[in-house]
């Protein structure tokens, strides 16, 4: 079976090769982080920025600072390059490759030059990103608690989603359940830098789309 497997791949060309390799493992980790996803047992959408700016709902959140509860936009000065960092997310690099191989493998069939087949092919990733960011903003939307008040955050635990920077130097993103629902919320610090996943504790509001926060 394996020895069926490994001359077929070989017969392929270059291009074709790297197609099906992109589509199955993209595919083998999309499963899985959906299988870990609906089993609670963590979200995989970590930032692939980690060592340097950190896993894009993330959940992913093309809108910068928009607080999906309030509908209020706050410090866009600061926090315009942390809405693009949030884009490039695991999920959204794996989004992106799902769509890149299987796309690939599609019109293989029907674009014979292999610029064009790969150039149609990162259109397909880009357009899968975009479909599952679109379907992700939707689902936290219905998430989203029309009786939220963001003073309920005060005291409560929460986990670093996007990278804050240390006193205060810009807003990054915390995860927060109140009230049934999770809340993604712009959030501050007056400490040291904080990392993606870290466990914070809420310790003021200070505006109506932004937190301070503490390291637990």
């Amino acid at each position: 079976m394996i020895s069926s497997i490994s001359n077929w791949f070989s017969q392929l060309d270059g291009t074709m090769q790297i197609f099906w390799a992109c589509a199955i493992a993209a595919s083998v980790v999309f499963v899985i982080q959906n299988v870990l996803m609906l089993m609670g047992l963590g979200d995989m959408d970590s930032d692939v920025d980690a060592d340097v700016s950190t896993d894009f709902d993330v959940h992913a959140d093309v809108d910068a600072d928009t607080d999906i509860s309030s509908g209020h936009t706050g410090h866009e000065g600061t926090l315009g390059s942390a809405g693009i960092f949030s884009l490039f997310t695991l999920r959204n690099f794996i989004n992106f490759f799902l769509g890149f191989g299987w796309g690939g493998i599609s019109l293989a069939p029907v674009i014979k030059s292999s610029g064009l087949l790969v150039l149609a092919s990162i259109c397909c990733g880009l357009l899968f990103v975009a479909i599952f960011v679109v379907m992700l903003r939707g689902i936290l939307r219905l998430e989203s608690n029309g009786a939220f008040n963001i003073k309920d955050c005060i005291g409560k635990t929460a986990s670093v989603y996007l990278r804050i920077p240390a006193q205060r130097q810009a807003a990054g993103k915390i995860q927060i359940s109140i009230n049934g629902s999770v809340q993604e919320l712009n959030a501050f610090t007056d400490g040291d830098f904080l990392p993606t996943g870290t466990r914070v504790r809420v310790v003021e509001v200070i505006d109506s789309g932004s937190l301070l926060v503490e390291k637990i």
